[in-house]
C-alpha cells in the first residue's frame, strides 16, 4: 500500500504549478532547455535560465524564443508555469509572447 501512495504523490506533484513544487536551487538546472508551450500548443522557445530568488527558490526562467530571428529572452515568472510531462505550459499566446521585450540577463 505504501508504494501505491507514494505512486499518487508523485503523480500529483507532477500536476501541480511548478512555483509550488519547492524546487531545490540544484534542481532548478533541471529545467534548462526545456521547451515553453503556450496556449494551443505552440512551442513559444526554451528554458535558457533559471533565476533564483533571495529564497533560493525558482524566481524567474529566461524564455529564448524559437527561431531565427527571435531576439533576446523572455523573462516568465515561475508561478505562472505549469510542469506538463517534459515541458513547461505557460499562459500566453505566441503573439503576447512575441510581444513582450527581449531582456539582457546579468551574467552571474
Amino acid at each position: 500500500m505504501s508504494k501505491f501512495k507514494s505512486l499518487i504523490a508523485a503523480l500529483l506533484l507532477l500536476s501541480l504549478p511548478l512555483a509550488a513544487q519547492a524546487l531545490a536551487p540544484g534542481d532548478a538546472a533541471a529545467f534548462e532547455g526545456k521547451p515553453v508551450i503556450g496556449q494551443g500548443g505552440v512551442v513559444l522557445g526554451h528554458v535558457e535560465r533559471v533565476i533564483l530568488g533571495a529564497d533560493g527558490a525558482p524566481a524567474q526562467v529566461l524564455v529564448r524564443p524559437k527561431g531565427l530571428r527571435a531576439g533576446g529572452p523572455r523573462s516568465l515568472s515561475v508561478k505562472a508555469l505549469k510542469v506538463e510531462g517534459g515541458s513547461l505550459s505557460a499562459p500566453l499566446t505566441k503573439a503576447e509572447f512575441d510581444a513582450m521585450p527581449a531582456i539582457e540577463p546579468a551574467r552571474e
